[in-house]
């Protein structure tokens, strides 16, 4: 094409693909973080037409937030299953918002679990974990929340003591609680 910078123009089309495709994945966030705010709202007691007009928005809004942030749990019957799923969905939130100081809390808390002795099982999750503290906020959330065994077992063993303030230990409980089956 004559007079016209092809490979300019491609690379603009590259550069904005990338640009958009970044900030769709920061909307996917803040809408999931949302979500679970409007969800732990819920959890400590306010009822969906007191959220909705605080938020200035529709009751329905509501409800399909409470409903969307519900639909990423796993179906767990046991609420000792429940409350650490809930404590780690916080965990992940904390994660996004200060990533390097809770990092450096599980980095400090694998290097306590390191000073006893422990079985190979347990060696074993705590090298997991200290895998996961190297990846991206987004994979250490996805393994910490996945629903499988490991990840179940995992949960139980967990680097993050002190990373939580009390309030969001409590939501987290109430989550699991108010989340029941």
């Amino acid at each position: 094409m004559m007079g016209v910078d092809v490979e300019r123009l491609l690379g603009q089309a590259r550069d904005l693909a990338e640009a958009s495709e970044n900030l769709r994945q920061k909307q996917l966030t803040a809408a999931h973080c949302r979500q679970e705010a409007i969800l732990s709202l819920h959890a400590v007691g306010l009822s969906i037409r007191d959220i909705a007009s605080r938020l200035d928005c529709s009751p329905a809004v509501i409800h399909a937030a409470i409903k969307a942030a519900r639909a990423r749990r796993p179906h767990m019957p046991r609420r000792e299953d429940r409350i650490p799923f809930e404590l780690h969905v916080q965990l992940g939130l904390k994660l996004r918002d200060d990533g390097v100081s809770v990092r450096q809390i599980a980095r400090a808390g694998i290097a306590r679990m390191r000073q006893r002795p422990r079985n190979p099982i347990a060696v074993e999750w705590i090298d997991s974990w200290e895998a996961l503290l190297g990846l991206p906020v987004g994979q250490i959330e996805a393994a910490m929340l996945a629903d499988n065994p490991f990840a179940a077992e995992m949960r139980q063993m967990s680097p993050f003591a002190g990373a939580l303030t009390d309030q969001e230990r409590i939501i987290a409980i109430r989550k699991a609680a108010t989340n029941a089956p």
